[in-house]
C-alpha cells in the first residue's frame, strides 16, 4: 500500500548559499507576516463595516503577492522561488480556515528567532549527494543517509536552533504491512517507567533533559549575558540551541526504538486516550511530563500502526486503570498517586500500579474490539463481564 513518507537529510551549504537560504527564509517569513496581518485587518474593517465579503481568499492574497513582486520596493521578493511564496499563503489560508472551524488557535506572526523552514512544492531532485530545486541550479550538498525511494512530491528546507540545515523530503513510496502476530498488548504510560506493557517489558523514562539541565543552564546564563546584537550574543544562541537539538535528538531516538518494537512485536496496542494538554496544566508535573512526551510516543505510534497494518486501542482516559485490581476487579478509590505498590481489600493480590494498569487496559481493550476478527487476543486472558460491561479478568493462575 503506497504511503506518504519523509526522509530528513543534513545539508552542507557553502557560503553562497547560506546568504541565498537566508533569503528564503526571510522572504517567507515576510510574505506570511505580511499577508497575515493584511488579512486580520481586513475582517475587523469588513465586521465594523458590515461588508459582505468578509475575509481575503488565497486568489486574494495570490494576486495581491503579484502585484507586490513588482513593486520597486519589494522586488527582492523575485530573489526567492516564486512557488515557495504561493505555499506561504496557502499555508496561513489553511491556518486561518482551521482557526474558524475551532481545530487550531488563531495564526501567530513568524519569528527569525525560531526554527526557519520553507516548502518548495515542485522539482526537487537529489543526484550524486547533492539536492536541487529551483534557486539552487548547483545543488547543496546533503548527507544521503539512505537511498531516497519512491516518486518526490516536496521538500522542506529548515535552519534548527543550532544553526544546522537540514531538508525534509516528502516522497509517495510502497510501504508492505508486516507480519500478522497472534499478540496484543496493553501499555501504561508513567514519569519513572516511561511504558510498562502488559506481557512485562518496561521501557525506563531516560529523562534526557533532566541530563543536561545543568549544562543547559550554563548555556543560557552565559547568553543572558552577553550584549544584545553583538557576535558573542549570537555565538551563544547557537551553544543554547545545540544543547536543545542534542536534548530533542536523544529524546526523539529513544522513542523511535520503544516504538518500533512495540510495532514490531505486537497485532494490535492498547493505550489510554490521555489529556496530555491538559495534564500540562498542572505546574509541578509539567516538566517531567514534557520531557517523557508521551503525545510524541503516541503520534509514532498511531502512524507506524497505519504503515504496518497495526491496530491502535485507544480507552477512555477515566477507566480506573490504576485503581482496579486487574485479579478480581475491585475498584480501589483510596489508592493514592504516591502508591507505587498495593494489596488488593477483596483479594489480597500484591500489585504493581503500572503493571496492574497495563492488564486493565489490555482487556478494556479487548473489551471495546469484541468482533473484530483482525485482533486476536492473548489466550493466558479471559475478560470478565457483568451486563456486558468488564468487571475484571481470569488468568491462569486463578483458574488453577
Amino acid at each position: 500500500m503506497k504511503q506518504d513518507y519523509t526522509f530528513k537529510m543534513r545539508l552542507y551549504p557553502n557560503k553562497e548559499q547560506e546568504v541565498l537560504l537566508s533569503k528564503h527564509f526571510g522572504s517567507i517569513r515576510w510574505t506570511y507576516n505580511y499577508f497575515l496581518d493584511r488579512r486580520t485587518k481586513f475582517y475587523l474593517e469588513a465586521k465594523e463595516k458590515q461588508l459582505a465579503k468578509k475575509t481575503l481568499t488565497y486568489v486574494d492574497m495570490a494576486k495581491e503577492l503579484t502585484k507586490i513582486k513588482a513593486e520597486k520596493e519589494t522586488e527582492w521578493l523575485n530573489e526567492c522561488n516564486a512557488q515557495s511564496l504561493q505555499h506561504a499563503i496557502k499555508h496561513l489560508d489553511g491556518a486561518y480556515n482551521r482557526f474558524f472551524k475551532k481545530l487550531a488557535k488563531f495564526p501567530r506572526f513568524k519569528s527569525k528567532r525560531n526554527k526557519q523552514s520553507f516548502r518548495v512544492p515542485q522539482f526537487v531532485s537529489i543526484e550524486n549527494g547533492r539536492i536541487y530545486f529551483p534557486k539552487f541550479k548547483k545543488g547543496i550538498k546533503i548527507d544521503q543517509h539512505r537511498e531516497v525511494e519512491g516518486e518526490i512530491n516536496y521538500a522542506t528546507i529548515t535552519k534548527n536552533k543550532a544553526g544546522q540545515y537540514f531538508a525534509c523530503i516528502g516522497v509517495t513510496r510502497e510501504i508492505a504491512p508486516k507480519m500478522k502476530t497472534n499478540k496484543t498488548v496493553g501499555i501504561d504510560l508513567g514519569l519513572k517507567t516511561l511504558v510498562t506493557c502488559s506481557d512485562g517489558q518496561k521501557f525506563e523514562n531516560i529523562k534526557t533533559t533532566k541530563k543536561y539541565e545543568k549544562l543547559l543552564r550554563i548555556r543560557q546564563k552565559a547568553l543572558s549575558r552577553s550584549k544584545k546584537g553583538s557576535n558573542g550574543r549570537n555565538k551563544a544562541r547557537l551553544k543554547v540551541g545545540k544543547v536543545q537539538v542534542k536534548i530533542a535528538n536523544i529524546r526523539h531516538n529513544h522513542l523511535h526504538q520503544i516504538t518500533s518494537k512495540l510495532i514490531n512485536e505486537n497485532q494490535a496496542i492498547c493505550l489510554e486516550d490521555l489529556g496530555v494538554k491538559n495534564m500540562m496544566a498542572n505546574h509541578c508535573l509539567s516538566k517531567s511530563i514534557g520531557d517523557a512526551s508521551w503525545g510524541e510516543l503516541v503520534r509514532q505510534l498511531t502512524y507506524k500502526a497505519d504503515w504496518y497494518g497495526r491496530r491502535l486501542v485507544k480507552i477512555d482516559r477515566f477507566f480506573p486503570s490504576s485503581k482496579t485490581c486487574s485479579h478480581c476487579g475491585f475498584v480501589n478509590d483510596n489508592l493514592s498517586l504516591n502508591m507505587r505498590e498495593w494489596d488488593c481489600p477483596r483479594c489480597q493480590t500484591h500489585l504493581d500500579r503500572d503493571w496492574n494498569a497495563s492488564q486493565n487496559i489490555l482487556r478494556q481493550g479487548l473489551n471495546l474490539t469484541v468482533g473484530t476478527t483482525e485482533l486476536v487476543a492473548c489466550p493466558d486472558i479471559r475478560p470478565i463481564r457483568n451486563n456486558g460491561q468488564l468487571v475484571g479478568a481470569e488468568t491462569p493462575a486463578s483458574l488453577a
